[in-house]
């Protein structure tokens, strides 16, 4: 996993989040390069959602 989807995992861990609040943490990454990122965070099949909608990542998996 990339550093920056990494990245990513550990801001949601710590706070559920919109996506387009990861968008915003992240505004000085170019467009596919974040796409690319959040696809693999979503390709690890940890990703859940409250119930506001926002992403959270509950456990173990939220270490990596």
């Amino acid at each position: 996993m990339t550093p920056l989807a990494q990245a990513i995992m550990r801001e949601i861990s710590a706070r559920p989040q919109q996506f387009s609040e990861v968008v915003d943490a992240h505004r000085d990454v170019p467009w596919p390069a974040l796409l690319r990122a959040w696809g693999e965070v979503r390709a690890a099949n940890v990703l859940r959602r409250d119930e506001d909608g926002r992403y959270l990542i509950e456990g173990e998996t939220a270490r990596t």
